[in-house]
């Protein structure tokens, strides 16, 4: 069994069946676009395993400052980054905008005001409780956010081949939306500017965890080179030194 070098605490809205996975997914091929060389079994990838701590991710609840709920999440993120310096948070938000549209989409910016000032505070705090003072920057670096527009669907749909495959078996659509799929396998920047993509295909939400842990790496490569919300996301990933450092220390020796 292959020994832990670093561990990212996985949290996101979705709050569907295989959720966890579905993220973790995503993440591996994500970081291989930021350390082609890296080894993900050197990951230890965690779920949230406080109920409360679940109530909270649901949806758009973390920006519920009355969720009762709310001061345990932050403290949860807190306690992960006080690890040490190769312990993070993954955390995802949906833009719940088209790409084009993103200027207009408040959850990065509440992101920052709701949950990373929140989680500085706390940091600091237990820092005081301590009686440790903080020795260089405090690890909010190790808060790693995605923001797929319009929503996760805009990643996980690009594994056309699955997609269109699983609505041709679908008996209840017969392949109605194959054709949408090869699309979006044509022009890899589309799928960024459908409003809400899970509503637009019968395959909803059902089959995330599904498309993600099949999703083709040189598919992932052609989504980044798109320039859209992946490029974004794995750009702001490029320049976390933390990430790096802790990336690069479980490839192989």
């Amino acid at each position: 069994m292959s020994v832990a070098r670093c561990s990212i605490l996985v949290l996101g809205e979705d709050s569907g069946e295989g959720a966890h996975q579905t993220l973790v997914a995503l993440a591996k091929n994500i970081f291989r676009l930021v350390d082609s060389y890296y080894d993900w079994q050197h990951i230890r990838f965690e779920p949230p395993e406080d109920p409360g701590i679940r109530l909270v991710l649901r949806g758009n609840e973390w920006k519920n400052r009355n969720h009762p709920k709310r001061r345990d999440l932050m403290g949860y993120i807190a306690t992960k980054l006080l690890e040490g310096d190769r312990s993070f948070v993954l955390y995802h938000i949906d833009g719940d905008r088209t790409w084009a549209e993103r200027e207009t989409s408040e959850n990065v910016e509440k992101f920052r005001d709701f949950i990373q000032i929140d989680v500085r505070r706390f940091i600091e705090h237990r820092l005081r409780q301590s009686g440790r003072a903080p020795v260089g920057e405090l690890p909010l670096s190790q808060l790693l956010l995605l923001v797929p527009y319009y929503s996760i669907e805009a990643w996980l749909f690009q594994n056309t081949r699955a997609g269109a495959r699983l609505c041709e078996e679908n008996p209840a659509c017969q392949g109605k939306h194959v054709a949408m799929f090869r699309a979006w396998a044509e022009d890899r920047s589309v799928l960024d500017e459908v409003l809400k993509p899970k509503e637009q295909v019968c395959l909803k939400g059902r089959y995330n965890r599904k498309l993600a842990e099949g999703l083709d790496v040189d598919d992932v490569a052609a989504v980044y080179y798109a320039g859209k919300s992946l490029h974004h996301a794995v750009a702001s990933l490029h320049q976390n030194a933390a990430l790096l450092a802790a990336l690069a220390a479980t490839r192989p020796a």
